[in-house]
């Protein structure tokens, strides 16, 4: 190799200029910056996890399970707690051929996710006196709303009282008898269809 040939092997590509301010850059500066996380509070587990939506074939083979399970205590009467308890109540009556009597709750603590004092809207019926009472509802959480109609049921006259759920948490309240215990979140049927009245859904 000449010594001309050795001077322009040595010699470098001058390193690109920014224009504003025409400073070097280097293809080490010129990399991406690396992304940015996702911003604080947003919840990602939509992505991983769905509803799970139950149909009413599968509600009524888990009312039927239920059934069997909540003979044991062979009530009188079932009390079922507006909204979703109401439906589950009613067709728990009708499967054990019970009397049926539908009561509503001014708040429910497990709607707006408070652990409160919700208070009983309107009066238990005084029909549960004398009488062995199943309080029924659709999902055991907190466990408040079962309760606090539980009291109510005895304070009306009730010999004895029985609590049941549909679906019960794991690690929350848990009623006498229930269908399921998991933590899958469930669409109930009536959660998102038109249901057709029965005058014993009527509060």
């Amino acid at each position: 190799m000449t010594k001309t040939a050795k001077k322009v092997a040595k010699r470098k590509t001058p390193p690109a200029k920014n224009g504003k301010n025409g400073r070097h850059t280097t293809a080490k500066a010129r990399r991406k910056p690396p992304e940015s996380p996702s911003p604080p509070g947003l919840d990602l587990s939509a992505a991983r996890t769905s509803a799970s939506e139950m149909s009413w074939a599968h509600f009524d083979r888990l009312v039927q399970q239920l059934a069997k399970t909540a003979g044991k205590f062979d009530p009188d009467a079932i009390v079922g707690v507006a909204h979703g308890g109401v439906f589950v109540g009613g067709a728990l009556a009708s499967a054990m051929q019970r009397e049926f009597y539908p009561v509503r709750l001014s708040r429910r603590s497990r709607d707006r996710g408070l652990r409160g004092n919700p208070k009983l809207k309107g009066v238990m019926p005084k029909e549960l006196k004398g009488k062995k009472v199943l309080i029924v509802d659709d999902i055991a959480s907190s466990g408040d709303t079962l309760e606090l109609a539980s009291a109510h049921a005895k304070s009306v006259g009730a010999t004895k009282v029985g609590t049941a759920a549909l679906v019960c948490r794991p690690k929350g309240f848990q009623p006498d008898y229930h269908a399921l215990r998991e933590d899958t979140f469930f669409v109930f049927p009536w959660d998102y269809a038109s249901v057709v009245e029965e005058p014993r859904f009527e509060l």
